[in-house]
């Protein structure tokens, strides 16, 4: 029997911890407010991972010096204000709907890239867009294109945050891309733990004991599983194999996210089956082409 590389395995456990987020910020938006969900996250995780960053790589201000604005920056919109409106959304909508938006994630990379970094785009491409935007909005309008109107504020949200985050990702492709993989997920999401600072309030209102309970340790799961767990082991993927065969592994997101709805209870109807099965495909023949373009246009840093 062919042994299956640690890569592989820790690149699918990375997908379903992002997958299985959702499900979390559902639980801890219900007990604390969405900004003060993300705050305490990537306070934790930001921590943590800066202790990582020390341990590993000895820092000196002088490699972090050329680079200093442009963190701040992705600070700014690919950890706190992404995950602001990421949170919103998951307060007004499902984490089943939240998940096949930031799947779109490669395709809007993608887009941007052609506007940001003059990467070509060819017809297969955009049919493999044009299908998955298409299964999107299958889901979000259950099954009936012609009526927009079922579309949500909370879905709003989350397509901003996921445009926020493919920005993000191209950011840093532009600019940081002969950076440690390491020094970007940590400075950054450092930055964006001091812009959260401000938000990380104890209250939870009138909530039971237990639904505290049950929030903090969302909120725990987020910051050491989803954030410093996955990012770290995404960064190895793509420095073992590759942006273009890494990428792939986020199609599982939202068939983990919807996995575990359907075992905490939650519905899953004809519509949503459909819906992420035609985004999946649509990103599959989307991104499996052109792989000079997917190398050089996926993300380093995915922050779900």
């Amino acid at each position: 029997m062919k042994k299956i590389p640690v890569v592989y395995l820790t690149l699918t456990l990375s997908a379903i911890f992002w997958g299985a987020n959702f499900n979390a910020g559902k639980i801890a938006v219900e007990v604390m407010s969405p900004t003060q969900v993300a705050a305490w996250r990537f306070i934790i995780a930001g921590l943590v991972i800066l202790v990582l960053y020390w341990i590993k790589e000895r820092p000196a201000w002088s490699s972090i010096k050329p680079y200093a604005w442009i963190y701040l920056l992705m600070g700014l919109i690919g950890i706190f204000l992404m995950n602001i409106f990421l949170f919103k959304g998951l307060a007004a909508t499902s984490p089943i709907h939240t998940s096949l938006i930031t799947a779109t994630n490669p395709l809007l990379t993608l887009c941007l890239s052609v506007f940001l970094l003059k990467e070509k785009i060819n017809l297969r491409q955009l049919a493999g867009i044009a299908i998955s935007f298409l299964g999107v909005l299958f889901v979000l309008t259950n099954g009936s294109l012609t009526k927009l109107e079922l579309i949500s504020t909370g879905d709003l949200y989350v397509l901003l945050a996921t445009a926020l985050w493919a920005l993000y990702g191209i950011l840093g492709k532009k600019y940081v891309g002969n950076g440690s993989p390491l020094a970007t997920t940590a400075l950054t999401m450092a930055i964006g733990a001091l812009f959260y600072l401000p938000y990380s309030s104890f209250a939870t209102g009138d909530a039971s004991s237990a639904k505290i309970l049950e929030a903090w340790l969302a909120v725990i799961f987020m910051a050491l599983f989803c954030s410093v767990l996955a990012y770290l082991w995404w960064n190895q993927g793509i420095a073992r194999i590759g942006a273009n065969q890494t990428s792939l592994f986020f199609n599982i997101v939202p068939i983990s996210t919807m996995a575990i709805s359907a075992l905490s209870g939650e519905s899953i109807g004809v519509a949503q089956m459909l819906g992420a099965l035609a985004t999946i495909c649509g990103i599959l023949w989307s991104t499996r082409t052109a792989k000079r373009s997917r190398s050089e246009c996926f993300p380093q840093n995915n922050h779900v």
